[in-house]
């Protein structure tokens, strides 16, 4: 993606989080938040698990699905979520990557050949992936002979955990936070199109999410990094 792009996505998440805000009906008394990536338009067929659809459903768009900004020199909980979440009855809330982000691939680049000419709003905004890439390559995710198409399927599910882990420190235990990858390349499985949960209240073992599942509940659980 060229900074030109990449800027014009910046400047358009905010519009697109406030219409998406104003979409709820206010029908149900469960509401769950969906953060998904701004480069992708999620719309799966069913809700995913924990959601059904009696629930409200609103989805905030960020880059690389960030639910925190830098403010500081610290990682806080989003603006857009924070408020969300004093205003509607959250019960849980998703955190949505895709396998083909190039919000992520862009993260790669900056870390590993940084272009000194890029506008400084796209930095500021890519410098928190920028360090999830740094960790992915300090705990063994990603090498420097791991190939490019690898390198972002594993940093999508990388980047999903470390959400997950954020927002269950973030958030009251009483809700319930899932991270989900959708595979748009078939890498999880044989065929693409289907969305993973990898993360559950900050669990990423898949033994260990699939016996917090109920029984009844049909969820793909999977990882490419366990």
């Amino acid at each position: 993606m060229n900074d030109g792009n990449l800027e014009s996505v910046v400047e358009s998440v905010q519009d697109w989080v406030d219409s998406e805000r104003d979409w709820t009906d206010g029908s149900s008394s469960r509401t769950a938040l969906v953060i998904s990536c701004s480069m992708e338009g999620w719309n799966p067929q069913e809700p995913l698990w924990p959601v059904d659809a009696a629930w409200n459903l609103i989805k905030v768009q960020t880059l690389g699905n960030q639910a925190w900004r830098r403010h500081e020199g610290e990682m806080v909980l989003d603006g857009n979520i924070e408020h969300l979440r004093t205003q509607y009855d959250v019960g849980a809330v998703l955190v949505v990557g895709h396998t083909k982000c190039t919000v992520l691939e862009d993260a790669h680049e900056e870390w590993v050949a940084p272009a000194s000419k890029s506008p400084a709003g796209i930095k500021a905004r890519l410098d928190p992936l920028r360090s999830i890439v740094r960790d992915g390559f300090k705990e063994g995710t990603i090498t420097e002979s791991t190939p490019l198409r690898t390198v972002r399927c594993r940093l999508v599910e990388f980047n999903v955990h470390r959400q997950v882990q954020f927002l269950r420190q973030a958030l009251p235990r009483s809700i319930t936070v899932a991270g989900y990858v959708h595979d748009q390349d078939g890498v999880y499985g044989s065929f693409p199109d289907n969305w993973y949960l990898v993360a559950l209240d900050g669990k990423i073992e898949p033994q260990t999410i699939r016996t917090q599942l109920p029984e009844d509940t049909t969820v793909h659980v999977a990882s490419l990094l366990r």
